[in-house]
C-alpha cells in the first residue's frame, strides 16, 4: 500500500499550494469573509439605531390597552418543577391587586386531574410551572372549549411574568405564553424539533452546494492532469493512486478552509452585533436577538464540546466522500469535454441523497430517533450531524455512523484510484460502466 501511494505528499502539497495561490480563490475567500464579518454586525447596529431614533422622534403619547380579565374565573396551578420550590402562595394576593376575582386551585404535580377538572369549563386556565436548571418557567395553557381569548391570556401573562420575576427561588425566572389546546405538548421538545429541522436543513444545504462546487473542481483537476502531455513522464515517479488521492485531499481541504472561514466570520459578526445592540439598548426587542435567546434557552445542555467536534468531523468526512465520488467521474473522463457525461453517477447520487434525506429522512417533521438513513454513508452525512449536535442520538451511534462513512470514503477513494490507474492513458470514447468494470477486472 505504501508503494502505491508513492509521491502522495508531493502531489498533495503542490496541488494545495497552487490552488490557494490562485487569484480567484484568494479574492473570493477574503471578500466573502469580510462581507460575512461586516454586514451582519453593521445591519444589527444600524437597525437598532434606526429603531431608537423612531422611538424618540415618534409620538410620545403612549396609549396602553388593557385586556378584559373578567372572563377568567378559575386558575389551576400545576407544579412540574424538579425541586418544588416555586412558591405560588402569593399569587392570589397579586391577582386581587390586579382586580382579578378568580379562584386559585393548587393541584400539585397531578397534571391529569387538573386537565380533567378543567375540561369543559369556559373560564378556566392552567398555569404550569416547570424548571430548567435554576430557571422556572410558568406556561399558560388554555383547556379545550375555553372561552378565554388570546388577548385575555396575553394580558394575564403580563401579570404572571411580574410574579415570576418576584420569586426568590427563580433566579432568571420567566413567564411564557402558550395558546395550546394540547396540554400534553412539551415546549422544550417542540423547540428541539424546530432546532433539529433548522440545523438539518442548514447542514443539508451547506454540504450540497459545497459538493456541487468542489466536487466539480476535483473532477476537473483530475481530467486536466490526465490530458497533460507530461503524464507519461510523471507516472515514472508517481503512482496513479497517489495522483488522484493527492489532488482529492488537497482540493477538498482548500474548500473546507474556505467554507469554515466564512462560517467563523458569520459567528464572530453576529456575536459582535449582539454585544453592540445589547450595549446600545439592553431591553432591545430585535427579532434576531429573541431568536438567539430562544435557541440558547432551549439548547441548554445540547451543544457539548464532544458533540460539536464529532459533528464537524462528520461534516468534513461527508464532503470528502462526495468529492471522492466526483473523482471517479474525473478518472473516467478522457478529456474535459467528456466530464459532464462521466460525472452523471456523481450527480445522480448527490441529488438522490438530497431528495431522500429532505423528504424521507425526518427533517421536515424533526424526527429524533435513528433511522436506516443514518447508516447509509451518502445520506447519513446529510442527516446525522444535526442529531449528534443536538444530542438527540447517543454518541456511540454518531461515532459508529462516522466510522461507516470513513470506511465508505476509503473504498470510494481506492475505487477512484483504480479507475484512474486503468484509464490514465486511455484516449478513446467515454466508457460505459459495464465495459469499465470488465477492464478493471482484467
Amino acid at each position: 500500500m505504501k508503494q502505491q501511494l508513492r509521491g502522495f505528499s508531493k502531489i498533495f502539497s503542490f496541488t494545495f499550494i497552487q490552488h490557494i495561490k490562485t487569484k480567484g480563490y484568494k479574492n473570493s475567500t477574503i471578500v466573502i469573509a469580510l462581507m460575512c464579518l461586516i454586514i451582519p454586525v453593521a445591519a444589527m447596529a444600524g437597525l437598532e439605531a434606526w429603531s431608537s431614533d423612531e422611538a424618540v422622534t415618534g409620538d410620545n403619547k403612549q396609549v396602553e390597552t388593557y385586556a378584559d380579565l373578567s372572563s377568567i374565573t378559575d386558575i389551576y396551578l400545576v407544579d412540574l418543577s424538579r425541586d418544588k420550590k416555586a412558591d405560588m402562595s402569593y399569587l392570589p394576593d397579586m391577582l386581587g391587586q390586579a382586580g382579578i376575582n378568580a379562584d386559585v386551585t393548587d393541584w400539585g404535580s397531578d397534571m391529569d386531574k387538573a386537565v380533567k377538572s378543567a375540561a369543559g369549563q369556559t373560564g378556566t386556565l392552567l398555569v404550569i410551572t416547570e424548571q430548567k436548571g435554576s430557571k422556572y418557567t410558568m406556561n399558560i395553557v388554555l383547556p379545550e372549549r375555553s372561552d378565554i381569548s388570546d388577548d385575555t391570556a396575553e394580558g394575564f401573562n403580563s401579570i404572571l411574568m411580574a410574579y415570576a420575576d418576584s420569586l426568590s427561588v427563580a433566579s432568571g425566572g420567566q413567564a411564557q405564553y402558550y395558546d395550546d389546546t394540547d396540554t400534553g405538548q412539551n415546549p422544550e421538545e417542540t423547540m428541539k424539533q424546530v432546532l433539529l429541522m433548522v440545523f438539518s436543513f442548514i447542514n443539508l444545504m451547506v454540504i450540497y452546494f459545497f459538493v456541487l462546487a468542489y466536487g466539480q473542481g476535483v473532477a476537473n483537476s483530475v481530467v486536466t492532469e490526465k490530458s497533460s502531455k507530461l503524464m507519461e513522464s510523471m507516472l515514472v515517479a508517481v503512482k496513479p493512486a497517489a495522483v488522484i488521492m493527492g489532488k482529492l485531499m488537497a482540493i477538498t481541504l482548500t474548500g473546507i478552509i474556505q467554507l469554515f472561514s466564512w462560517i467563523i466570520s458569520l459567528i464572530i459578526s453576529f456575536a459582535a452585533g449582539t454585544a453592540i445592540v445589547r450595549q446600545m439598548n439592553p431591553d432591545s426587542d430585535m427579532l434576531i436577538l429573541k431568536v438567539f435567546d430562544m435557541i440558547g434557552d432551549a439548547a441548554e445542555g445540547m451543544f457539548s464540546p464532544l458533540n460539536c467536534v464529532l459533528t464537524i468531523i462528520m461534516i468534513m468526512a461527508g464532503m470528502l466522500l462526495y468529492c471522492a465520488l466526483a473523482g471517479i467521474g474525473g478518472a473516467m473522463a478522457g478529456k474535459a469535454e467528456d466530464l459532464s457525461s462521466a460525472n452523471a453517477i456523481f450527480s445522480l447520487v448527490l441529488v438522490a441523497s438530497f431528495l431522500i434525506t429532505l423528504y424521507a429522512g425526518g427533517i421536515m417533521d424533526g424526527e429524533f430517533s435513528l433511522s436506516v438513513l443514518d447508516w447509509i454513508p451518502f445520506t447519513s452525512v446529510l442527516l446525522t450531524p444535526s442529531k449528534v449536535l443536538l444530542g438527540t442520538v447517543p454518541l456511540w451511534a454518531g461515532a459508529a455512523s462516522l466510522v461507516v462513512t470513513l470506511l465508505a470514503t476509503v473504498l470510494v477513494i481506492l475505487a477512484a484510484g483504480m479507475v484512474y490507474k486503468t484509464l490514465v492513458l486511455y484516449k478513446g470514447e467515454p466508457l460505459k460502466p459495464a465495459k469499465l468494470i470488465r477492464m478493471l477486472r482484467g
